[in-house]
C-alpha cells in the first residue's frame, strides 16, 4: 500500500521533476516508510512507500532488468506468488520476492492485458521505453484509486485528488455537473472528479498513452457476469461460501508486518474476524469505535463477538470536539464528500494505526450479498406500484403491462432508483437550490449510473440495484472513503468481500440465498446470516441492520465548536454556497434544523460542500454552466 504520482510530456525536465516532488510530497502520509523517484527525458514518477510485502526490497519506482519498464505501484497483488511461479517458469529472472515486481514482468509477458491476470487491490503507472508509451490501470472493484488529467503538453497522474493539484499552475475550473451529482449522491461517480479535466479512471480500466501525454485506447478488462446457479441445496451453498470466504481472507493474510481487523458486531465483519481466528494460530487484534450517544454505539455488539471468538478488541469513543479532525478528513478527499461514516472509520483507523500496519475489513459484502435496506424497500415499492398498475388497467392492457412491470424501461428503473433510493436532494430541493443560470444541470444524466443501468437492463430488480451499487456506491462512495480516511494514518486496510473471486461467487447466487420473503418478512444478506448462525445465536445474527452512523445533531448543539464553523460556512451571510445556490433555499434547511433538532443528510452534504469550497475556491474558479 502506498501513493504514486507521474507525469509525462513535453514539459521541461526540471519542471517534471519539481512537480513530481511536489505531488509526492503531498501524500507523504500514504507512504510513511520512504520515498523514491525516477527521471527521464519523457517522464517522471514518484513513489511514497508503506511497507507490508518484502521489507527490505520492495523499492519503488521499479524497473526490469534493462529498465526499459518503470512501475510506480499502489496496492497488494495476492496471487503474486503464483503469478511468479509461473514467470519464472516462462523464463523471467527476478531480483526481489516483492508483489511490485510481478506487475514488471507480467507485463513484459502479457502486455496490457497482464491486469486480467491479477488478484488484488491495484492502481499503477507504468512506463514502456519501447514502445513509448504509458499504462495508467486500475483494480476491478475500484478499491485503490487513480486520478488523473491531460493536457496537450502532458498526463498527470497520482492517488489523491489534492496530490496532482500540484502538477498544475493556474486554478481548475470547478465542474458544475459535478456539483450536482453530488448534490444527488453525496459523492461524485467516476469518472468524474469536481474539477473540469481531471478525472478519476474507472474501476477494471486501463489507459494507454504516449509519452507526450496524449491518450491512445481505454479499455474495460472485465466485467461481472451473473449466472445464478440453481443446481445447489442451501447446505452446499453454505459450504461454498465458506471455502471461496476462507480463500479470499487467507490471500488478503499475506504480509510481512503485524496486523488487526475492524469489528463493528455487524455481521460482515464478524464473519472475516471469525474466519481469521479460525486461520491463524495467534490471536486477533481486533478494534472498534464507540460514542456517547447511545444510539450510535455498537460497542456490545463487538464485545460480543470479542468474546465469542476469544480475541483481543480495542475501543476508542469520538467525542463532537472534532472540528480540525473533519476539516483535515476532508480535506483529503479533494473534493465534496459527504458520508458521515468517513468520520468513524478515521477515527478508528487512528486506533488501530497504533498497533498495526493493515487491517481487514467487511466492506464490500453489502453490495455483492444483498444486505442493504434498500433493497427490501425497492422490491417492495416496484412490486406496490407494478400490482396498482396492472389492477387499474383494462384487461385488453394486463398482458401488456405485465411484461412492462417486469422490466420497464432501463431510463425509468434507474431514475426511480436514483430519485428515490440512493439520492440525497430530491430533485425538487435541488430546483429550488440552485440559481437560474443553473438550472439545466438538473437534466444532466450522470454517465456513470447510465452506463451501469444500461449494462444491467436485462437483470431482475434486486440484480439491477445491486450491480448499480457495485458500479457506483461501492468504488465510489464506501471504498474511496476507507482509502481516504485510513491511508491518512498510512493504515492499508485490505477488503476481502471485495476480492474478484468472491465477487464472481456472488453473481452465481440465486435469488433466495440473498432474498427470502415478502415486506416486512423480507430477509436479506441470507447466505452470509446462515454462515454466521452455524458459530451465534439468533437474536447476534437476525438484528436489525444498523449504519455506521455518527450523533452530528448532538455534535452541532450552539456553542460547540463544529457548530460555530457550520454556522460560518453555511448559515451566514457570507456562505460560499451562495456563489452556486439561492439564499432561502439554504436558509429554509438551516431553519428546519433548529425548529425540529433533526440534522439531515442534506444538511451535512451542504456542511460539506461548504467546508470544500471554503478550501478550495481560492485555488479554483466558478464559471456559469455552458
Amino acid at each position: 500500500m502506498c501513493g504514486i504520482a507521474g507525469i509525462v510530456g513535453k514539459q521541461s525536465r526540471h519542471e517534471r521533476q519539481a512537480a513530481v516532488r511536489r505531488m509526492t510530497k503531498r501524500i507523504a502520509h500514504r507512504g510513511p516508510d520512504g520515498e523514491g523517484f525516477h527521471d527521464s527525458h519523457r517522464f517522471s514518477f514518484g513513489h511514497r512507500r508503506l511497507s507490508i510485502i518484502d521489507l527490505s526490497d520492495g523499492h519503488q519506482p521499479l524497473a526490469n532488468e534493462d529498465e526499459t519498464i518503470w512501475l510506480t505501484f499502489n496496492g497488494e497483488i495476492y496471487n503474486y506468488k503464483e503469478l511468479r511461479k509461473q514467470l519464472i517458469s516462462a523464463g523471467h529472472r527476478f531480483k526481489t520476492k516483492s508483489d511490485s515486481e510481478v506487475i514488471v514482468h507480467a507485463y513484459e509477458q502479457w502486455g496490457p492485458d497482464c491486469v486480467e491476470h491479477f488478484r488484488g487491490m491495484f492502481a499503477f503507472g507504468l512506463v514502456d521505453t519501447k514502445t513509448n508509451r504509458l499504462m495508467l490501470a486500475r483494480d476491478q472493484l475500484g478499491i485503490k484509486p487513480l486520478y488523473y488529467r491531460c493536457t496537450n503538453e502532458r498526463t498527470a497522474f497520482s492517488s489523491e485528488l489534492p496530490s496532482l493539484l500540484q502538477a498544475f499552475d493556474g486554478r481548475p475550473e470547478i465542474n458544475l455537473a459535478s456539483i450536482e451529482f453530488f448534490l444527488r449522491y453525496r459523492y461524485i461517480p467516476a469518472p468524474d472528479t469536481a474539477y473540469k479535466d481531471i478525472f478519476k479512471l474507472p474501476p477494471a480500466t486501463y489507459q494507454i498513452y504516449d509519452l507526450n501525454g496524449k491518450k491512445l485506447w481505454e479499455r474495460e478488462y472485465w466485467q461481472l457476469n451473473y449466472a445464478p446457479d440453481h443446481s445447489r441445496s442451501d447446505e452446499e451453498w453454505t459450504e461454498a461460501f465458506e471455502e471461496v470466504l476462507f480463500d479470499s481472507v487467507r490471500a488478503h493474510l499475506v504480509a510481512d508486518v503485524p496486523f488487526g481487523a475492524f469489528l463493528s458486531g455487524g455481521i460482515d465483519s464478524t464473519l472475516i474476524v471469525a474466519t481469521m481466528a479460525k486461520l491463524l494460530n495467534k490471536q486477533v487484534r481486533a478494534y472498534t469505535i464507540d460514542f456517547d450517544e447511545q444510539p450510535f454505539s455498537e460497542r456490545k455488539f463487538a464485545t460480543e463477538a470479542a468474546q465469542q471468538l476469544g480475541i483481543e478488541l480495542k475501543h476508542d469513543v469520538v467525542r463532537p470536539n472534532l472540528l480540525g479532525t473533519l476539516q483535515e478528513l476532508f480535506n483529503g478527499y479533494g473534493e465534496p464528500f459527504a458520508d458521515t461514516s468517513a468520520v468513524p472509520t478515521r477515527w478508528v483507523s487512528e486506533l488501530a494505526r497504533r498497533d498495526v500496519p493493515m487491517v481487514l475489513s467487511g466492506d464490500g459484502a453489502d453490495e455483492g450479498f444483498a444486505g442493504y435496506h434498500r433493497y427490501s424497500r425497492w422490491l417492495d415499492t416496484s412490486l406496490l406500484a407494478d400490482a396498482k398498475k396492472i389492477f387499474k388497467a383494462p384487461k385488453r392492457l394486463l398482458r401488456c403491462l405485465l411484461a412492462s412491470a417486469q422490466l420497464g424501461t432501463t431510463t425509468q428503473r434507474r431514475l426511480r432508483w436514483e430519485q428515490d433510493f440512493v439520492g440525497v436532494f430530491k430533485r425538487r430541493q435541488r430546483q429550488q437550490m440552485w440559481r437560474p443560470e443553473h438550472a439545466e444541470l438538473l437534466e444532466l444524466p450522470c454517465p456513470a449510473f447510465a452506463n451501469a443501468a444500461c449494462e444491467a437492463r436485462h437483470l431482475d430488480k434486486l440484480t439491477f440495484a445491486q450491480h448499480l451499487d457495485i458500479k457506483t456506491y461501492l468504488p465510489g462512495d464506501i471504498l474511496t472513503k476507507v482509502d481516504i480516511a485510513s491511508m491518512q494514518h498510512g493504515l492499508e486496510v485490505r477488503t476481502p468481500f471485495t476480492d474478484v473471486r468472491v465477487m464472481e461467487f456472488a453473481a452465481t447466487l440465486p435469488r433466495s440465498q440473498r432474498c427470502q420473503g415478502l415486506f416486512e418478512k423480507r430477509r436479506l444478506k441470507v447466505l452470509p446470516k446462515r454462515m454466521l448462525g452455524k458459530s451465534f445465536s439468533n437474536d447476534f445474527v437476525e438484528r436489525e441492520k444498523k449504519g455506521f452512523g455518527i450523533p452530528m445533531a448532538e455534535w452541532l448543539q450552539k456553542g460547540s465548536p463544529v457548530r460555530s464553523c457550520f454556522d460560518d460556512l453555511v448559515a451566514s451571510a457570507n456562505s460560499p454556497l451562495f456563489d452556486l445556490f439561492q439564499r432561502s433555499a439554504i436558509q429554509k434547511q438551516t431553519d428546519s434544523f433548529d425548529q425540529r433538532g433533526v440534522f439531515s443528510t442534506e444538511l451535512w452534504s451542504l456542511f460539506v460542500l461548504a467546508m470544500w469550497m471554503d478550501q478550495h475556491t481560492s485555488t479554483c474558479e466558478i464559471k456559469a454552466a455552458a
